[in-house]
């Protein structure tokens, strides 16, 4: 019998707009991964940890660091990160919550989470709605 390993390898995030298009699987995004936070969020039970590639270090990589960004879910959900809050919280495209991948049934495969616990933002609705999970598009916006 043989055994498809398409399915590792398929594209998980698209980054398009003010950057050349550019398609990551998930192992991609791994060893691109820089920043865990450690948070409680109004969505999941005490602290959490979450790992992923670090907004700084995405717009560091694409070589447009002030660049805001607008993400987007698999249900067209959408949410702009301005370049302020970058600079701030540096919020995590996180790929894993405590150790292991996020399925899409629980917010992933990509969540964008903020450290709201370690800022003492728990209760920021504003901050809320740009925690989008389910992402699988970036479009890089330009400078502010």
């Amino acid at each position: 019998m043989l055994v498809s390993h398409g399915a590792e390898a398929r594209a998980i995030l698209t980054l398009y707009g003010d950057v050349a298009k550019h398609s990551f699987t998930r192992e991609e995004l791994m060893q691109l991964a820089d920043r865990t936070i450690e948070t409680k969020t109004p969505w999941t039970e005490g602290k959490q940890v979450f790992l992923g590639v670090s907004a700084q270090k995405l717009l560091k990589n694409l070589d447009k660091q002030g660049h805001a960004l607008k993400v987007h879910a698999l249900n067209d959900y959408w949410s702009k990160i301005p370049t302020d809050e970058i600079n701030k919280y540096n919020p995590v495209f996180a790929i894993k919550k405590n150790g292991e991948w996020m399925p899409i049934r629980d917010k992933g495969p990509i969540w964008v989470v903020y450290p709201l616990s370690e800022f003492n933002q728990y209760d920021n609705e504003i901050l809320h709605s740009r925690m989008v999970w389910q992402v699988n598009r970036i479009e890089v916006l330009g400078k502010e």
